[in-house]
């Protein structure tokens, strides 16, 4: 299963992992890995781009995007990511989760 860690702060999001594997099919095949590590590497960009506050680190397996100062523009950017992994979840939640942290 793949787990998605949102960290909110304040009302904002702070920090966002996202780590493990679907099992939805073999490696190559995998349909819902295949959503959300494009939707994650995205926003993974996106912020590394956009957002000077970001720290933005790729491991084996688990890729992480922390906000040293949530703001409104780094809210909106990783919101954007957040609805779409949270849409992948509607799809198929049987192989990923969504865990808000407050």
């Amino acid at each position: 299963m793949i787990t998605v860690r949102v960290t909110v702060v304040d009302d904002k999001i702070s920090s966002l992992t996202v780590s493990g594997h679907a099992g939805y099919d073999v490696k190559g095949k995998d349909l819902v890995c295949a959503a959300v590590s494009g939707i994650t590497f995205g926003l993974l960009n996106a912020a590394d781009v956009l957002l000077s506050s970001a720290r933005c680190t790729v491991l084996d397996n688990r890729i992480e995007i922390s906000i040293d100062d949530p703001d409104e523009r780094t809210e909106l950017v990783m919101r954007t990511g957040l609805i779409q992994l949270k849409t992948v979840e509607e799809s198929d939640p049987v192989f990923i989760k969504v865990k808000m942290e407050v």
